[in-house]
């Protein structure tokens, strides 16, 4: 016992009084993926059935497993632990109560709670609320705090901030009700991510994520830039089934940010490098982090089309980086690291086999038509009846164990965050402000479209700052989204457009979380690493835009093909080259500044509107590389 324990929490049992509480944390977190798996399987129940088990299994597991405000030194003290069984019992009232009654509030009370009604909104807001504040800090819970705020008081706000007033039983029941907490934020977790949760998890602990840097080591083997190529790589494969930024940076970067700097990297550059790589994994198919599944969810896309669009932004992001650190290690001479290729033992055969049925299997689900939420079931299914053939992989009782403790425990940051972002989005859609929004961004637009775009990026990166990819996605989507597409661009784009720059915020300063998972890795201030990944991300933050004037990039987007994306790659190439070199300030020498702002010019060129604008920008960047190039093997030799 003393060793599940241990296995299970990370350290060894201590007082009887933790010991208990993080056991009944670990029930509930165990509970919901096979509530989830089951409900699948055997019937889905109504949705405030649905998501309301879920969410009280979540709330339940995050306030018996995490030590609150009262907690000294990350420890639980008596007064520590009586909050937390405090918040757990206001989530199991909330939801028995809902339980009991949803039927008769939907036929007789919609619009008009009584006394019990309001107070089971208003202990459940609270107990989400708390909840969100023990998931992801001060950031989100004053994000919502502003929601609720203004729900009750936006009346007296000047301007198109106004609304009409709301009673105090509005306030509640809008929050804790389909429009707020068990909203389409919530719905989304609980109906897709959760799956993928599982799966990831089945993946990692049959050692998926030690393949993933196996197999990066291998590829980057013997070059000068080899450790920065093994963390894009590792962090871009593991990634895609991570879908947390700043989760990746912790697995990953232990093993990559140290290898860099014993290689000659700063340590900023490491950082920088390994917080950029992270995002990666969340906009590169065929996963994308479970963002694309939430994408066709929200919008009925079907998945195929949003992970084919995604390809050539994803290709051009990476390509990006890996030119970056490749002309990096150039002005820094870094000389390739003397380390044996791994090997392909039995083992790392088992893992790839694993590995590579459970994505055959899902793609092919999902390609067939499939819904994300069955093609994910079955992929898992696959997963785990792969391993249990093949010895070096086949799951043991504490395994399982794992499996679904960690399936449930890996997912509650973003299944409370998405819920408490329901109430966000129910004040900017109840109250109107949403619509003003879209039309102040519309109205801007209909002259300077690329200053909405602007206006829609800057929105997207500010309200998703210390929130997961889905939570800021699905908040911003609803506040940006209909005003960009009001402008006569497409629906894919548009979510497209949101979701990157959401995936963008985790490496913005001041609040950029995977940054700081770096910085306390690298050993260097958060703000200089920061500054380091946005430079080396400007390919990422320009994309959105570009292909909003050239759809052509997004593969099926519109009226595009495929076609169309490779005869316009090899511009974008060359303007990823461009940029990455003006960026790190060489190719073939030291840059002086006019010569990076040339660069730097020309690379921007190639993504203005127009092929001929286009085509003439990558033959200036062409030109002035081959130049550099010219000069280095003449001059400098003469």
């Amino acid at each position: 016992m003393k060793q599940l324990y241990t296995t299970l929490i990370g350290r060894q049992p201590d007082r009887p009084l933790d010991v208990a509480l993080d056991f009944a944390g670990l029930l509930a977190a165990a509970a919901i993926p096979a509530f989830v798996a089951g409900t699948l399987v055997f019937g889905r129940q109504p949705s405030p059935v649905q998501y309301g088990t879920v969410l009280v299994l979540g709330l339940v597991a995050l306030f018996l497993l995490r030590p609150g405000p009262f907690a000294r030194e990350g420890r639980r003290n008596l007064i520590d632990a009586a909050f937390s069984l405090l918040l757990v019992g206001l989530a199991i009232y909330a939801w028995a109560y809902m339980l009991e009654n949803y039927r008769a509030i939907a036929a007789l009370r919609e619009g008009l709670p009584n006394q019990a009604d309001m107070w089971c909104y208003a202990l459940g807001s609270l107990a989400v609320v708390f909840g969100a504040h023990r998931a992801e800090g001060w950031a989100l819970t004053g994000i919502v705090g502003a929601g609720v705020l203004y729900l009750m008081l936006g009346q007296y706000m000047p301007g198109f901030l106004a609304h009409r007033p709301f009673a105090i039983s509005e306030v509640l029941e809008i929050s804790y009700s389909y429009q707020g907490i068990f909203g389409v934020a919530l719905a989304s977790v609980v109906d897709i991510v959760y799956i993928f949760v599982i799966l990831g998890v089945a993946l990692r602990l049959t050692g998926a994520g030690e393949l993933f840097s196996d197999l990066a080591l291998m590829l980057a083997r013997g070059r000068r830039s080899g450790p920065a190529q093994c963390a894009i790589v590792a962090s871009a494969l593991f990634g895609s089934i991570n879908g947390s930024a700043p989760a990746n940076v912790a697995s990953t970067g232990v093993l990559t940010i140290p290898m860099m700097r014993r290689a000659g990297f700063s340590g900023r550059f490491a950082g920088g490098v390994e917080a950029t790589a992270s995002c990666v994994g969340q906009i590169m198919p065929p996963v994308m982090g479970v963002g694309a599944f939430i994408m066709s969810d929200v919008t009925g896309i079907p998945y195929v089309s949003i992970m084919l669009a995604a390809v050539v932004p994803a290709l051009l992001y990476i390509a990006s980086l890996s030119v970056a650190v490749t002309l990096e290690a150039w002005r820094l001479d870094i000389q390739p690291l003397k380390q044996d290729r791994p090997r392909w033992t039995a083992q790392r055969l088992s893992r790839l086999a694993v590995l590579l049925a459970g994505f055959a299997v899902l793609l092919a689900l999902l390609f067939s038509g499939y819904p994300a939420t069955y093609a994910g079931l079955i992929a898992c299914g696959v997963v785990l009846a792969t391993a249990m053939l093949l010895p070096p992989t086949r799951f043991t009782l504490p395994d399982g164990l794992r499996l679904l403790v960690d399936g449930g425990r890996d997912g509650l940051s973003v299944l409370v965050s998405c819920a408490a972002i329901g109430i966000v989005i129910a004040a900017i859609t109840t109250t109107g402000l949403g619509i003003k929004l879209n039309q102040m961004i519309a109205a801007l637009g209909e002259g300077h479209l690329l200053l909405a775009l602007l206006l829609a990026a800057l929105c997207s990166i500010v309200l998703g700052m210390g929130l997961p990819t889905a939570a800021s996605y699905l908040m911003v989507v609803f506040v940006a989204g209909p005003a960009i597409m009001e402008l006569g661009v497409g629906q894919l784009e548009t979510h497209l457009f949101v979701f990157y720059y959401a995936v963008m915020s985790a490496i913005t300063p001041p609040v950029a979380l995977a940054v700081f998972a770096a910085a306390a890795i690298a050993a260097e201030r958060p703000l200089g690493i920061a500054l380091q990944a946005s430079k080396l991300a400007v390919v990422g933050f320009i994309l959105p835009i570009a292909w909003i004037y050239h759809p052509e990039i997004m593969i099926g987007a519109g009226d595009t093909y495929l076609g169309a994306a490779l005869a316009y790659l090899p511009l974008l190439s060359v303007a990823v080259v461009a940029l990455a070199a003006a960026v790190v300030g060489f190719f073939f020498g030291r840059l002086m500044i006019v010569w990076r702002l040339l660069l730097g010019g020309a690379g921007l060129i190639v993504f203005l509107p127009g092929f001929e604008t286009s085509l003439a920008g990558a033959f200036a960047a062409a030109a002035l590389l081959s130049f550099r190039f010219w000069r280095s093997r003449h001059v400098t030799a003469a």
